[in-house]
């Protein structure tokens, strides 16, 4: 009797070596029969695309985002002290103004009023944290003068000069020469980035007896404040040794400096080093 399996199977095709493909199913498929491949190609060439696709678009994003991240950043103004100097505020922050480098008329910083006082905007967040610190450990700080014009510090200038005249001790070139190391005229003066502070005092020589100048100097750098003319720096700076004026330059560089045992100038030297 002859197998009815086997005669079902004379009949058909015989498959060619190769691989079977979904389309093959006129052929018959036994247990060892190679599977298909062609499918999985497809699906490869489908999906490979869109990856690449996904990839880039997300490249795309990523950079879109980080560029206007820092078109933010360059055009916010300064909203706190600490949280943003913009690179032109950074050169005003480290500048250096005397008489062998003088400031133009034409400059005048963004300033908000402390207490009645002007100062300039870059510090005043700080320099009213410094006064709050001050009053919780039952020390108080009052500002005298904080940013001068340049035709203001001419002002002053000139009255330093008078009153010196007035006791008939000084001729006028002396009074000017003792002026310029005290006071300073027009454009020779940090006063006028409106980042130099004068503290209020009974006696400017004994300033630094009272409790108010060492708690200045103990904790005066945590909030970005130095003290600008010290004694150890009278020729570098040419200008008198001054207990009550005190320049912001930002907590970390204060405190650098302070680490460091260097002036403000010696400071400035470091950093450019």
């Amino acid at each position: 009797m002859q197998d009815k399996s086997k005669a079902k199977h004379r009949y058909q095709k015989a498959k060619p070596a190769g691989l079977y493909t979904s389309n093959d199913r006129q052929y018959v498929y036994g247990d060892n029969t190679p599977r298909s491949k062609g499918r999985t190609t497809s699906v490869l060439f489908v999906i490979l695309p869109i990856l690449m696709v996904v990839v880039l678009a997300g490249g795309f994003l990523l950079g879109y985002v980080t560029y206007q991240n820092q078109n933010n950043q360059k055009e916010n103004p300064v909203t706190a002290n600490e949280n943003y100097i913009s690179p032109e505020q950074q050169k005003t922050l480290y500048r250096i103004v005397s008489i062998a480098d003088p400031i133009d008329r034409s400059y005048v910083p963004d300033t908000v009023e402390y207490k009645g006082i002007p100062v300039s905007e870059m510090m005043s967040n700080s320099l009213e944290n410094l006064v709050n610190a001050s009053v919780k450990d039952g020390i108080s700080l009052s500002l005298k003068v904080g940013y001068v014009s340049y035709d203001g510090q001419h002002t002053m200038y000139t009255d330093y000069v008078n009153d010196l005249l007035s006791t008939g001790k000084y001729t006028q070139v002396k009074a000017e020469s003792i002026a310029n190391r005290k006071i300073c005229d027009s454009g020779n003066s940090e006063r006028q980035l409106g980042l130099l502070v004068e503290f209020d005092c009974d006696d400017k020589e004994k300033f630094n007896e009272t409790e108010e100048y060492r708690w200045l100097d103990k904790y005066g750098a945590e909030y970005g404040f130095m003290q600008r003319y010290t004694k150890a720096n009278e020729q570098r700076t040419a200008m008198d040794n001054d207990y009550t004026l005190w320049r912001y330059i930002g907590s970390d560089n204060a405190l650098l400096a302070r680490k460091l045992g260097l002036s403000f100038d010696e400071l400035i030297d470091y950093l450019e080093s």
